[in-house]
């Protein structure tokens, strides 16, 4: 059964529903070099556990998404987080960052991006009145995921 209470009326919604924040972050591009870059953080209701990054390409053809727990983000605010394809810093006093850091890789490359933490936060606050912890599963249409599992029987 899907919970019908209405998204929380701060914040750019899509017309799909999803919550979006588009921000300008910084790529890490060496010690002292960064590049600004707009990225965009999306969530859909209907995907509740999952939170998308999309990173414009270098060459403008488009962008490279990101999809990882939303539960990571929020760990990640907090205290370093993740491994693997996607790891997360929170803000750090003693380097006077007052960013996220985040650290993507895929199959062609890395990036490393520094994250402005309180739109990020104000955000992710949205994402939780619109689907609190430990209602997730109540936005799930089972019936669609199984078939998708048995490959659309």
């Amino acid at each position: 059964m899907v919970n019908q209470h209405p998204l929380p009326e701060e914040g750019v919604r899509e017309p799909s529903g999803a919550i979006a924040l588009s921000v300008t972050a910084h790529m890490v591009m060496g010690r002292t070099r960064t590049v600004p870059v707009t990225v965009r953080f999306s969530y859909d209701r209907l995907e509740p556990f999952t939170m998308l990054l999309d990173l414009p390409r270098p060459d403008g053809s488009g962008s490279a998404r990101w999809s990882f727990a939303r539960d990571l983000l929020q760990s990640g605010l907090h205290r370093a987080s993740g491994e693997g394809d996607v790891r997360i810093w929170p803000p750090c006093r003693c380097n006077d960052r007052p960013d996220a850091r985040l650290f993507l890789r895929d199959r062609t490359g890395s990036v490393l991006l520094d994250v402005p933490s309180q739109p990020l936060r104000e955000w992710l606050v949205r994402t939780w009145v619109a689907v609190p912890p430990g209602e997730e599963n109540q936005w799930i249409d089972w019936d669609v995921l199984v078939g998708r599992l048995l490959g659309g029987r």
